[in-house]
């Protein structure tokens, strides 16, 4: 599985704070009220004098929440990513990390929390940043 089915999937059936019954896609969001995306934000590669590579794979979650003049919905969306990056921390921590055909994660780190990237009348877009440093097996 590559970087970002497999960091998708992971989150998708890993973390508490996603519903299930929400979508997730992979490089697109739509219009839904609440809808999730995970898109490549490039990579890096170094090869080491054996020839393995370490691979660090740059990520964009993004979350179409509830959004408007109303305080809860706003705080709400804040309170998710707040979670969400606490959650990626403790997997971290954990050494629980998405599993990538031919590599071994060694670490995945969250940044940049709730920034809001467009919002409207009734919604907005928010966004995670998630880095996954892989190493050729």
């Amino acid at each position: 599985m590559n970087p970002l089915d497999a960091t998708r999937k992971w989150l998708r059936e890993e973390c508490p704070l996603i519903d299930k019954q929400d979508r997730f896609n992979a490089n697109y969001l739509g219009a839904e009220t609440t809808e999730y995306t995970l898109r490549s934000a490039g990579d890096t590669c170094t090869t080491d004098v054996l020839g393995l590579d370490t691979v660090t794979c740059n990520f964009v979650f993004v979350a179409q929440l509830p959004f408007g003049k109303a305080l809860v919905p706003n705080l709400s969306a804040a309170d998710f990513f707040a979670n969400l990056s606490a959650w990626v921390r403790g997997q971290d921590r954990a050494h629980q990390y998405p599993n990538v055909s031919g590599y071994q994660a060694t670490k995945i780190e969250a940044s940049n929390a709730g920034v809001i990237t467009q919002a409207e009348a009734n919604s907005a877009r928010y966004q995670l940043q998630i880095k996954l440093t892989l190493e050729e097996v």
